[in-house]
């Protein structure tokens, strides 16, 4: 039996992400275990059907709402973690069916913390997909910044996302076991997307995509505050369509900020919609709002100008391009409503896919052969 290939995820943005990759493993036949962490149980059964992936092998949390405050994710994480820390043998057999291997984990969320301690616990190799991210501010995001640097310290192979996040890595000292990608594998799930919307329905333009989920901006009143005057500057021209995420809409409640927007006849409020929707209704949009560094990457790969609410953002893809992040500056924010159409990239033609490189550069011995000569970048402990 050769070692297993687990993929160890829980978030919405980690399963888009690593969709593309499962899909890929389903192409070639290669066997796979999927464990998701539950962080987002609610949005992970939508997820798998968009993209044609069976259910996860293992839950790790089986209720069905996810993890949305501060307290909550910490209680959840501290009971993740003592399985792993006082049991590890019974984690081994649980969560990773008493085989050894590698786990591919991704990003920077606490359930990117919660794989790396499982795996590494129980003796696997670990493989950390979107790797190299920096803000170079350790508190800004909390904890993403922190998640990130410690799953770089202890992951044996690190893929990165961009040439910009394969130089973070080696001025790290990482570059020994980093593998440039060259992209990142949500340009894999856009394309997928794109394909199964082609010819549906958009809302009538023009219209503004608005989309905040952010904790330090939807437990900021004076942010959130910022965040709904633009909707109605830009409703006062434009139609708005406002993506509410259910922390958002408690947030806006509790500062008394929602009522404002509920009686705009030019602000359209729209719940969470399926990801291969979300990318249909940005597609046909004049431009994107958002603080999600997610939706700022497919807003480069789909070339749709992106005005990004944060002051400080790990991701390049897009920026001086197709999009600005305005650092809640009123100077910025106007200068891109009066300048947005011409934010836009080059082209670009590269018919890859960050997926297949990925998978292409997994150590050789998982399928039970020697590495042939140049036939990859891995790391020499992995050979």
């Amino acid at each position: 039996m050769f070692p297993m290939i687990h993929i160890f995820i829980g978030t919405k943005a980690q399963f888009i992400k690593m969709a593309p990759i499962m899909q890929k493993l389903n192409e070639r036949g290669i066997a796979y275990n999927f464990i998701d962490s539950g962080q987002h149980a609610s949005i992970t059964i939508d997820l798998i059907k968009q993209f044609g992936l069976r259910p996860p092998d293992v839950y790790l949390r089986k209720k069905n709402g996810n993890i949305r405050t501060i307290p909550q994710a910490l209680l959840w994480a501290t009971r993740s973690l003592s399985s792993p820390l006082f049991s590890p043998k019974q984690s081994l057999k649980i969560i990773f069916n008493n085989q050894v291997g590698i786990c591919l984990i991704h990003g920077d969320t606490l359930s990117t913390l919660i794989s790396l301690v499982y795996a590494k616990r129980c003796g696997l190799k670990v493989a950390h997909v979107e790797s190299g991210l920096r803000s170079y501010h350790p508190f800004d995001p909390f904890p993403e910044e922190l998640v990130r640097l410690v799953a770089m310290r202890f992951s044996d192979i690190l893929y990165a996302s961009s040439e910009w996040a394969f130089n973070n890595l080696c001025k790290m000292g990482y570059q020994n076991k980093t593998i440039n990608v060259g992209y990142n594998t949500g340009m894999d799930a856009v394309r997928f997307a794109v394909k199964q919307v082609r010819g549906k329905n958009r809302p009538k333009p023009p219209y503004v995509v608005v989309t905040i989920h952010r904790l330090e901006t939807i437990y900021s009143r004076t942010r959130l505050k910022m965040i709904v005057t633009l909707i109605k500057r830009i409703s006062r021209q434009q139609q708005v369509i406002f993506v509410l995420h259910e922390p958002t809409k408690q947030q806006l409640i509790k500062f008394d900020l929602l009522s404002s927007l509920s009686h705009s006849t030019s602000v359209e409020i729209l719940p969470l919609v399926p990801y291969i929707e979300f990318v249909n209704l940005i597609a046909g949009a004049n431009f994107i709002v958002t603080d999600g560094g997610s939706i700022q990457e497919e807003c480069y790969y789909l070339n749709k100008p992106c005005m990004v609410m944060r002051s400080k953002t790990e991701r390049i893809e897009g920026l001086g391009e197709n999009v600005q992040l305005v650092e809640f500056n009123p100077i910025q924010i106007e200068f891109f409503l009066e300048n947005y159409s011409s934010f836009k990239r080059e082209e670009f033609k590269e018919n890859i896919s960050p997926s297949e490189i990925i998978l292409d550069n997994l150590p050789p011995w998982l399928f039970g052969t020697r590495e042939v000569a140049g036939q990859s970048k891995l790391p020499d402990v992995l050979r």
